[in-house]
């Protein structure tokens, strides 16, 4: 019998808020209605504060500051374990780039890609923060 490992993929997702308590939310796909929290697979051997850096980064017309992890969660997804490093910053702007990126207020979030996992770790990052 082969001993299979499931595939472990380890993501940085980040809660960025602006001044007037907005949220930023990203389209990774133009094509689909849903948003995503700004986040990112981690390379091998990579740190995952490293990564949320760099996802910041790559958004020009923003700028952030204060990056901490808030939590760290795992679970089961289509293709294998999720471990999920989240993240809290303060930030501002209109950001610009791929992927597009928009401004939501916490009361109001927008149609995600994963149900409501994604809002339910923004209420869990402002409450922890």
């Amino acid at each position: 019998m082969e001993n299979a490992h499931p595939e472990i993929q380890l993501i940085s997702n980040i809660v960025l808020q602006d001044d007037a308590g907005r949220v930023l939310f990203v389209k990774y796909d133009a094509d689909d209605e849903r948003w995503w929290l700004p986040g990112d697979d981690l390379v091998p051997y990579q740190h995952p504060d490293d990564r949320a850096r760099e996802i910041l980064d790559g958004f020009t017309g923003l700028k952030w500051s204060g990056l901490q992890m808030v939590f760290v969660e795992s679970f089961r997804g289509r293709r294998g374990w999720h471990v999920m490093f989240n993240y809290r910053a303060s930030g501002g702007g209109e950001p610009a780039g791929t992927p597009p990126g928009s401004w939501f207020a916490p009361d109001s979030l927008p149609r995600t890609m994963h149900g409501s996992w994604e809002h339910d770790v923004v209420q869990r990052v402002l409450k922890m923060s």
